[in-house]
């Protein structure tokens, strides 16, 4: 389970590290071009609620990952959570550390 930290650090996101490694990518890409987006993390599925983050260049951004292993990006996630954010929404799911799954695009 990594951890996105946004702003001064009162904003703090759970995720699993391959979903928050897709969230960097994509997050990257976007705000290197200045291109802001919100990012909503809903919870898991024994908690409900959702947060939403406007991701924006100004603002403080840090991922903090578990683990030192990069694993392989999923090239149609990417896809997904980038057509997301070029319509101004990426959708994560959060995840319990036992849960294995990634966060997925909203359907």
């Amino acid at each position: 389970m990594g951890q996105l930290v946004y702003g001064t650090g009162d904003a703090r996101v759970r995720l699993d590290d391959r979903t928050l490694a897709h969230v960097k990518t994509i997050a990257l890409m976007k705000l290197r071009r200045n291109e802001s987006f919100a990012l909503t993390v809903r919870q898991d599925s024994t908690t409900d609620g959702r947060t939403t983050l406007w991701l924006h260049p100004a603002i403080a951004l840090q991922f903090s990952f578990d683990s030192d292993e990069v694993g392989e990006m999923d090239r149609a996630l990417l896809e997904g959570f980038m057509h997301e954010a070029n319509t101004g929404e990426v959708v994560v799911h959060a995840t319990t550390g036992d849960d294995a799954t990634t966060g997925s695009p909203k359907r």
